[in-house]
């Protein structure tokens, strides 16, 4: 398989996996080994890196590979976005379980995966109880109650972006757990820009701003994060089971 195909299949599943709760298209994204090539892009994103010159902007953001790839997942996405909304909207007591199940089984991988690496004492506790009673807190805030504002589907595309850089832990987890889910899905679905628009504007801002600063968090306190999420999306799971 040719470097360029493996990008555009990556592209592909890390926009299904995006859509999907509990799957992290950064993991995905691993998987393919396309993850390292993603970040080192993102992280290029100055204004001083910018030039007319096609040889040294492809040297510096892998146009050649980064371009199929972000075409890939943005048909993924329109295509499939169709499909899940469908399943959510006409069959939801069984979709939102089937999400529950997933999302509290994304969250003992990431615990699995991590036993190796953090010896369980009270900090492992802390971090894990602080996710969790996010995860309660959040699951009680209404996000999007009346009419929500342009500004909060900014935060909201902010947030959901942000999460998607992290490996191991999904955006639109994050975006079930706030209670937005079946708007952003909904709003892609049905090509809706007064939801759309803010959102992206949201995900752009987060794509200059947020690389970085997690990259550096996750060289420092990896660990820490993962348990503190891994908990806050287990949680999550446990609460959108249908009662």
């Amino acid at each position: 398989m040719t470097e360029k195909l493996r990008f555009v299949i990556a592209g592909f599943f890390v926009g299904l996996a995006e859509l999907l709760p509990g799957i992290s298209g950064s993991t995905v994204a691993i998987a393919f080994n396309v993850y390292e090539k993603f970040i080192l892009f993102l992280s290029n994103l100055k204004i001083n890196n910018l030039s007319f010159n096609l040889k040294k902007l492809n040297q510096l953001f892998f146009l050649d590979l980064i371009i199929p790839f972000f075409i890939a997942m943005a048909i993924s996405v329109i295509f499939t976005s169709k499909f899940i909304l469908f399943l959510y909207s006409e069959y939801t007591n069984g979709f939102l379980t089937s999400l529950a199940i997933l999302m509290c089984l994304i969250s003992l991988l990431i615990a699995f995966r991590l036993k190796k690496e953090f010896e369980i004492n009270l900090y492992w506790f802390i971090y894990f109880l602080a996710g969790a009673i996010l995860g309660i807190i959040l699951n009680n805030i209404d996000f999007v109650s009346n009419d929500p504002s342009f500004f909060i589907f900014i935060l909201i595309g902010f947030i959901a972006f942000s999460f998607f850089l992290l490996p191991g832990i999904s955006g639109s987890a994050i975006l079930l757990s706030i209670g937005v889910y079946e708007i952003i899905i909904g709003s892609i679905a049905n090509v809706e820009f007064e939801v759309l628009v803010p959102f992206a504007i949201g995900c752009l801002t987060s794509l200059l701003l947020m690389p970085k600063i997690i990259n550096f968090l996750l060289s420092q306190y990896k660990l820490n994060i993962m348990i503190f999420f891994g908990a806050l999306i287990f949680v999550s799971g446990i609460l959108i089971f249908p009662s």
